[in-house]
């Protein structure tokens, strides 16, 4: 009614939804992402860090502030992950990374963990990659495999072991405790590649998973392959 053009308009601040960051300080090289939705109370973002000759860093996380219901609440789950230069085991095997898993106010969906066998999503959560560039599709995993679920919890411990000298085959297992409705999540990538990754004549990726559920009194387990050839 009136104003300018028939319109009242008032002026105001469109605030940022995300912001991002790169480092190239020689020693120390990545960047890192954060978006921000305050209507929906969700904030997610991620880091990935190079410390050069040392090892690479890598965090995703998301947190809610308001609940599926509509509730106001707190929900968070995060995952870091640190690569680095072999350290040698024994017998041939080494360990090339460690990482670790913390969700309150979440719970582990299997049928979710079964789908992401078949569509590689649960390497979102064991050792992801390109973190900061696949941002969205790990926080869209995450969302259907760790759903929000109050007075629920997670806690995780992942480790990544190689076999040979350059690595030819690499195995990543994730073993997550979910309380306090007790249940063992057992993840897992195994890949080997002939010669070597990057010229693969021979490639082979098995994906597997277990789950123990301690008050169904069920154990399950399956693998697929993916992505081999």
């Amino acid at each position: 009614n009136g104003g300018i053009l028939g319109y009242d308009l008032q002026p105001g601040i469109k605030w940022p939804t995300g912001a991002g960051i790169r480092v190239n300080a020689g020693v120390v090289t990545g960047g890192g992402f954060l978006y921000l939705d305050t209507d929906k109370g969700e904030y997610f973002g991620a880091l990935e860090l190079s410390f050069k000759n040392l090892f690479d860093l890598k965090a995703v996380g998301i947190l809610n502030t308001i609940m599926p219901d509509g509730s106001k609440g707190f929900s968070m789950l995060i995952i870091i992950t640190a690569e680095f230069s072999p350290v040698q085991l024994g017998f041939g095997f080494t360990l090339i990374g460690v990482g670790g898993l913390l969700g309150i106010n979440r719970r582990a969906e299997v049928e979710a963990l079964r789908v992401g066998l078949k569509t590689n999503a649960i390497k979102s959560i064991l050792f992801p990659e390109d973190v900061v560039g696949n941002i969205h599709r790990i926080i869209s995993d995450i969302k259907q495999i760790f759903p929000i679920q109050q007075d629920s919890f997670l806690i995780g411990l992942m480790g990544k072991i190689g076999w040979g000298t350059p690595t030819l085959i690499s195995i990543e297992l994730g073993i997550i405790l979910q309380l306090p409705d007790p249940k063992i999540i057992i993840l897992g990538v195994v890949k080997l590649a002939l010669p070597t990754e990057e010229t693969a004549l021979v490639k082979i990726q098995v994906n597997f998973l277990g789950a123990i559920g301690f008050q169904n009194h069920f154990l399950y387990f399956e693998a697929v392959l993916f992505d081999s050839q």
